[in-house]
């Protein structure tokens, strides 16, 4: 167990360096991108939140990075960063909740091993075997999730003229 305590928190002070070093984000590269006061924004590397003019529309933009970083280091923060709330707390209950039972079933495990239970010592170790798996899953969805919506934050509002342009639409109706 000191093992796996170790190793979080080496990840955790690999994260937390990399986010450190990485606070930047390219500005997208759009012909019709203007900042404030129209001049033409700079090409290259700007702070990790940007908010940038888009035909007369601000639009603001999250590091994808930096989200899934914060992911990493706090189950859920990432989807908080993304203005996603309840999914950063759907996430950081069950990240949290699939940890804390990871911990009891090694310590079920310890105390079986103690008393000599091999049958249950088995079945805590199998339980545990099973829970690393899916603790492991649902961290790395949960920065997959965060990187994906950062990287997709500001999709809506760069698309609004397109959609309002284009009328395309469906619609189902169903009866009872």
């Amino acid at each position: 167990m000191k093992n796996c305590v170790r190793c979080y928190f080496f990840v955790m002070m690999l994260t937390f360096i990399s986010m450190v070093f990485s606070e930047t984000s390219e500005i997208p590269e759009t012909s019709e991108t203007m900042q404030n006061d129209d001049t033409p924004p700079e090409r290259g590397l700007a702070e990790s939140d940007s908010t940038v003019i888009v035909m007369d529309t601000e639009i603001e933009y999250r590091n994808p990075t930096g989200a899934m970083l914060r992911s990493a280091v706090l189950p859920g923060w990432g989807q908080f960063y993304n203005d996603e709330p309840l999914k950063g707390v759907l996430y950081g209950v069950v990240e949290i909740g699939l940890l804390a039972w990871l911990i009891a079933e090694n310590a079920a495990m310890k105390d079986a091993d103690e008393t000599g239970d091999t049958q249950s010592y088995d079945l805590h170790y199998e339980t545990r075997l099973s829970l690393i798996w899916y603790t492991s899953g649902a961290w790395l969805i949960g920065m997959l999730d965060a990187y994906v919506d950062a990287y997709l934050f500001s999709f809506e509002a760069e698309n609004s003229d397109f959609e309002s342009e284009t009328q395309i639409g469906a619609a189902i109706y169903i009866h009872f």
